[in-house]
């Protein structure tokens, strides 16, 4: 699949204290970007930099103190971007203890949701089993950070539904089952946001699904060799006809389990393999190819929407696939009319440079305990 998207991309980036590095300086002028040492070298903080450069937060770390290289006040990341002609500089800055700070072009931001989708990002991990294995919510994240790079009403809708859905989930805890007039009529204003909140944010998931299941069709035989068709279906309340009955219906419920239960934060996605769960059905190597196939339907699709190229950042992407798949895998990723920058990190280093020494613009960066010590 052929993409014609805006030309973007990261030309610097500048690291102080952040994670194990204490100060590093990357130029970045090729379009494959290969980040090798041992594991525990500080590969994958390299593209966790990236990640706060477009999502403002850390793909792996819950708070932002815990970036901070031990023994230091604060961490600093800044990328330097061309984007349509232009040139952006983003700085994430985090003082212990403090508000991070945001700025693009030295303008700090009040809302760092208005940064997200400028500089759209797509990062595959280790941990990207999870999405099959474990529960709904992880699914549900992995959609809304979709739809939320390109969509900034829905990002704000899910925003508020969350805020009023933790209070109301706050009242019936401190209810502990018992409740007041007022009680009541606090729940009921919440529920007269969250009812129609809920079903805003379910027609745009259904859409969503609805729109990305060509792109997912497309990348499947890329890179899955076996006859199997895979596919994601959205299951929701939101989308039945009696919703709003069903939500009031379920106050008594909710009040003896001291939550909300229904709701689009109950909303489920299921990966689907010749009509069976995949969690289920799919052996470990379907499973991981799958989630390739994934990855890539992700990036197509942003690509599409948001007309930019995403960055691509692929964590240790070549583990436990065989020879064919890293090959076709490697054939793709080099493929510049389709992507834009790509960042994978690879513990093998001599392996790493013998699949891409017959592609040009190719840049190898070697890292050991957070610094550089090779930059081909």
């Amino acid at each position: 699949m052929q993409l014609s998207s805006n030309l973007m991309k990261i030309q610097a980036l500048e690291l102080q204290n952040f994670k194990n590095y204490q100060k590093l300086n990357l130029a970045f002028s090729n379009n494959l970007h290969l980040i090798v040492g041992q594991n525990g070298t500080g590969k994958t903080n390299l593209l966790d930099a990236l990640h706060y450069l477009s999502f403002t937060k850390s793909a792996f770390t819950m708070t932002d103190n815990q970036t901070i290289k031990q023994g230091a006040q604060f961490f600093l990341i800044k990328g330097t971007f061309e984007k349509g002609g232009n040139t952006d500089q983003v700085i994430c800055y985090q003082e212990l203890r403090k508000k991070k700070i945001i700025k693009r072009n030295g303008n700090p931001y009040e809302r760092f949701t208005d940064h997200i989708g400028e500089f759209p990002l797509v990062l595959s991990t280790p941990y990207d089993g999870e999405l099959i294995q474990d529960a709904s919510e992880v699914r549900r994240k992995w959609v809304d950070g979709c739809i939320s790079q390109y969509d900034h009403g829905y990002l704000e809708n899910l925003i508020t539904y969350n805020k009023v859905l933790n209070q109301r989930n706050a009242l019936l805890k401190l209810m502990q089952g018992r409740i007041t007039g007022s009680q009541s009529q606090l729940l009921d204003t919440y529920d007269a946001h969250l009812i129609p909140l809920s079903k805003k944010l379910g027609k745009v998931r259904k859409e969503f699904i609805r729109r990305f299941l060509p792109f997912l069709s497309s990348n499947e035989a890329l890179i899955v060799f076996e006859k199997e068709t895979c596919t994601l279906h959205y299951q929701s309340d939101t989308e039945k006809e009696d919703f709003e009955q069903l939500f009031s219906n379920s106050r008594q419920k909710d009040m003896t389990n001291l939550r909300t239960n229904i709701g689009a934060h109950k909303d489920e996605y299921v990966f689907l393999m010749d009509g069976l769960p995949l969690k289920r059905f799919g052996s470990q190597g379907q499973q991981k190819s799958f989630l390739i196939s994934l990855r890539l339907s992700q990036y197509d699709y942003l690509a599409h929407e948001t007309q930019k190229k995403p960055l691509l950042l692929l964590d240790d992407i070549f583990d436990k696939l065989d020879d064919d798949r890293i090959a076709r895998l490697t054939a793709l990723l080099t493929n510049q009319k389709r992507f834009g920058q790509v960042f994978i990190t690879y513990a093998r280093k001599e392996r790493a440079s013998l699949l891409l020494s017959e592609y040009q613009n190719t840049q190898v960066f070697e890292i050991n305990n957070g610094a550089l010590i090779d930059n081909g």
